[in-house]
């Protein structure tokens, strides 16, 4: 595989992108409007925290089952139809006329998005080599900091314009737009007749949840994403609820990090990329990046204690760009060290612990929120989790190169060469 991407895989890149693109617009759009659903619902944070986190539940639970249907019927079908149900979901959720029936919603939602992630990076080990791979994943990865950059504008606009409900008809109904681009012009790559048939065979699970380096991978991602979720999450609120922003102010300002988080995450990728390219070892240039970016983004607790607006803004957009960072290169480091015949199984069950992230931040965060009246031990517990992450990461992840099945791993010290 040459090191220059070809025309096609752009348009890979692309269509990997818009869909990051619209499942960050569906999935993000409940914490914009929470303030106001909370009020029209009679909700108070703990209960918007389980509604929050609810989406979590499901997606936690569908990511490798999800992940072993795209290894089994390809790519195509599987977030195809994965990408339909979700945005018909995020339209009948303007719907929701209480507490259960939100629920209910986001319990759908997040069993169909849960496809997108184990999908995407099997498409990107699948399809780019290890030189593009950085790159091409940094590149189509941003389209969720896009997704999360114009949800607060679009759903702000909609919801001032007309109401919540209009919001949720329209981004899911604009979601179906990508869903037919994809079925058109998607390729599954085809496999060799070894691989078809190894993907048929049982996943051996108990030798891949014990190796090592999967179960630190999945340890590190958990303690990561529930800074990222938190932030997603409740975000809106902290502006709106303690910094006093209102709803114009607060969409616009919501979309900064995510921006800068867009421009940042091609470049780390290549980053990446280039330092492979220029003799570094696969293992030092994924997780020299993921370390460094996790440590990055543990400062974002001096965002609560500064009384400038301004200064927290400024400081939460380089935390949360640095952990985007970190999160899209642990994903590739999955995707590298995955086996063939259960790419996407391993895929999956990694990003399964950011659903368990998902499920315990939102509500964590709400239970704070309503003891201490502030936002400042949330952050604070978010800060030590990444810490967490940066020192999984750097003694538990051994040598990033695909696992052989059936070959017992060597571990000695930290195998960082």
């Amino acid at each position: 595989m040459s090191n220059k991407m070809g025309g096609y895989q752009w348009w890979v890149v692309f269509l990997l992108w818009g869909g990051c693109v619209i499942q960050t617009l569906d999935q993000g759009s409940l914490a914009v409007a929470a303030p106001y659903i909370m009020k029209e619902l009679d909700m108070s944070p703990v209960m918007m925290g389980f509604a929050l986190s609810s989406f979590w539940w499901t997606y936690c639970a569908m990511n490798i089952p999800l992940g072993l249907l795209a290894d089994k019927i390809g790519a195509k079908k599987a977030l195809g139809w994965s990408a339909f149900t979700w945005s018909f979901i995020t339209a009948l959720t303007g719907f929701a006329n209480n507490y259960i029936t939100l629920i209910a919603f986001r319990l759908g939602l997040g069993a169909s998005e849960a496809a997108l992630q184990p999908i995407n990076f099997k498409v990107a080990k699948e399809t780019f080599s290890a030189e593009q791979r950085g790159t091409a994943v940094g590149l189509f990865n941003s389209g969720k900091r896009v997704g999360l950059a114009i949800v607060p504008v679009i759903v702000t606009y909609l919801m001032s314009a007309w109401s919540w409900r209009v919001a949720f008809y329209i981004t899911g109904i604009v979601s179906l737009g990508w869903v037919a681009l994809w079925f058109f012009t998607f390729r599954d790559v085809k496999s060799d007749p070894a691989t078809s048939a190894a993907a048929s065979e049982k996943v051996p699970w108990m030798e891949l949840i014990k190796n090592r380096t999967i179960l630190s991978l999945f340890t590190s991602k958990f303690f990561q994403d529930y800074m990222y979720i938190m932030f997603v999450s409740w975000l809106p609120s902290y502006l709106v609820m303690e910094r006093g922003f209102t709803v114009i102010k607060m969409g616009w300002y919501v979309s900064i990090p995510w921006i800068v988080t867009f421009c940042a995450l091609p470049l780390v990728g290549m980053l990446s990329d280039t330092l492979i390219k220029r003799g570094m070892s696969v293992t030092k240039a994924r997780k020299g990046v993921i370390i460094g970016g996790h440590l990055i983004a543990s400062t974002i607790v001096f965002a609560v204690y500064t009384d400038s607006p301004v200064f927290a803004i400024v400081l939460m957009t380089i935390a949360v760009a640095a952990e985007s960072a970190a999160s899209t290169m642990l994903l590739v480091a999955t995707a590298e060290v995955a086996p063939k015949k259960a790419s996407g199984a391993v895929i999956g069950f990694v990003n399964t612990a950011g659903g368990l992230a998902g499920i315990v931040a939102p509500v964590i965060t709400g239970f704070l929120l309503s003891i201490t009246g502030n936002f400042q031990q949330a952050f604070l517990v978010s800060s030590i989790f990444i810490i967490i992450a940066a020192l999984t990461m750097w003694k538990g992840v051994g040598k990033i190169e695909q696992i052989e099945l059936g070959k017992k791993e060597i571990i000695v010290g930290t195998n960082v060469s």
